[in-house]
């Protein structure tokens, strides 16, 4: 039997102005996650939130009380150095931190905002970080990226 479906609708399109309660209120309708769209402006050419407005957001929804739970923040990091910003999404009310493949490869390992690193990123590390941080984590790619790059990341 399959795993029920998870309703995780993107809150990129809820109007600003009441994005607390438009959040509240989508859990409140059904839906099971939230699905955070964030962009830096650097690895993709928008900018959407940032660590202060999920941290107000999850003031709104309730946390999950088990991994995969409703009010789960499901967050997609479209981000340049997606390590760094590891502990402030934690920090902010992040459960799945889902970084891109693309992003990992071409960043350093610093693992903080204000760090430094000569060390390249390694997406099975990150991972390990994300888990070690207490969320579970998530790997995107890009479409042309060929779905080849993640069996040896995800062979474990």
């Amino acid at each position: 039997m399959s795993p029920p479906a998870i309703i995780a609708p993107s809150i990129l399109s809820a109007d600003f102005g009441v994005l607390g309660k438009a959040c509240s209120d989508t859990i409140d309708q059904g839906a099971d996650w939230l699905h955070v769209d964030i962009m830096d402006g650097h690895f993709v050419p928008n900018m959407t939130f940032g660590a202060p407005v999920v941290t107000k957001i999850r003031s709104h929804v309730d946390r999950p009380h088990t991994a995969h739970g409703k009010g789960t923040f499901d967050c997609h990091m479209m981000i340049a150095e997606p390590k760094k910003w590891v502990r402030e999404f934690k920090k902010a009310g992040c459960d799945l931190y889902c970084f891109h493949y693309e992003a990992a490869i071409a960043s350093t390992a610093a693992d903080s905002p204000s760090g430094t690193s000569d060390k390249k990123t390694s997406p099975k590390e990150l991972i390990r970080f994300i888990h070690n941080e207490g969320m579970q984590a998530g790997i995107a790619i890009k479409p042309s990226t060929p779905v080849d790059v993640l069996w040896e990341i995800l062979a474990n």
